[in-house]
């Protein structure tokens, strides 16, 4: 079905590691700040009451929610165990993943998973982020929302949609489970974006809307992530000034574990084009190797997100790929049955969250 045919972030992941698996208040208004509540943050690491202030972005994971939810939810909460409290209230689940949230619809989510899922955000009191899905109506992912609230979920923000700068999307490729239609920047702008709000506004749930990433070295590819974000921009500051719309973007680091040429810069580049206090979301980010070991692809991501951090502000959002993956040759999962929950790659990221980020 087309995107007319559609409707609606949790942080959790995208069916294609390459292609990114990618606070109640009104859509006017900046993400809330305010934690879950203490009391719902039950068996933390011992040191749960330190109440130091964290001035750091919101850190987290992209999730493939869907993706076998009983075990997935029992790994993570042995994983977030292991996390002081004091730090576990400003991480970050996708629940619903990157490119999996444009796959899967209301039947795709029984109530017993969004339970299990909901029940871990109470008891770790993490925060969610929910992808809308482009290729479901309006009406259809509003009411998906609003069921994962009755199960006791809440959310961040909503994310509107994901990659959809990426060739499939401009080109329809409906060879692609999760490309329903030819989608431009100016469509994505002018009747996607707005005919979604008239279902979402009810929410009043902060938008990220989508910021493609730079192409260096690939002179045609970065003309277009180009365009699109000036696109982007020009929507932000002239066509809904009046919406606090904030962006979006999804950093990779593809081939290899040398930082040097990556274009970190970027980040910058698009917080000057918004308006000033917009935050800025890398709902996905991570190493893209498969010759790597999960070792060596987690200390590469660590150090990735080290130089990303640089760029981010208090109230922006960074999520490394991913959470779980029940692939044996997938080094990009922190969790994965195959080693029975974390992976060398989830020990390194582990410590990398409780180091504060350092």
């Amino acid at each position: 079905m087309g995107w007319g045919a559609m409707p609606l972030l949790f942080i959790f992941l995208s069916g294609s590691t390459t292609e990114g698996c990618n606070e109640p208040q009104t859509s006017k208004q900046s993400p809330a700040q305010t934690p879950p509540p203490t009391e719902q943050r039950t068996q933390a690491a011992p040191d749960d009451q330190d109440t130091s202030a964290w001035h750091l972005p919101y850190f987290g994971f992209n999730a493939k929610g869907a993706l076998d939810p009983e075990k997935q939810t029992q790994y993570a909460d042995a994983f977030f165990d292991q996390i002081p409290g004091f730090i576990k209230k400003n991480m970050v689940v996708r629940v619903n993943a990157g490119t999996q949230s444009q796959q899967t619809f209301a039947d795709d989510w029984t109530p017993a998973m969004m339970k299990l899922w909901a029940d871990f955000q109470k008891k770790q009191g993490v925060r969610f982020i929910y992808v809308v899905n482009g290729n479901d109506t309006p009406a259809n992912q509003a009411a998906m929302i609003q069921r994962w609230m009755d199960a006791g979920a809440s959310f961040d923000f909503i994310e509107m949609m994901n990659e959809y700068y990426l060739p499939k999307y401009a080109k329809g490729d409906k060879s692609k489970k999760e490309v329903t239609d030819m989608i431009t920047p100016e469509k994505y702008v002018n009747t996607i974006l707005p005919d979604f709000w008239k279902e979402l506004d009810k929410f009043h749930l902060p938008y990220y809307v989508i910021f493609a990433p730079s192409k260096p070295g690939k002179a045609n590819a970065d003309k277009i992530m180009d365009h699109w974000n000036e696109v982007m921009t020009d929507a932000l500051k002239n066509k809904y000034p009046d919406r606090q719309l904030n962006a979006t973007i999804h950093l990779y680091l593809k081939g290899g574990t040398d930082l040097g040429g990556f274009d970190y810069d970027q980040i910058d580049r698009v917080r000057k084009d918004m308006p000033s206090g917009r935050h800025i979301a890398v709902t996905e980010a991570g190493v893209i190797d498969p010759g790597l070991s999960y070792q060596q692809a987690g200390e590469t991501a660590a150090s990735h997100y080290r130089n990303i951090l640089q760029h981010l502000q208090p109230g922006d959002y960074l999520l490394d790929q991913v959470l779980y993956n029940a692939g044996k040759n997938n080094n990009t999962a922190a969790l994965n049955p195959q080693t029975n929950g974390e992976t060398n790659k989830g020990k390194v990221i582990l410590q990398f969250i409780k180091n504060r980020l350092k």
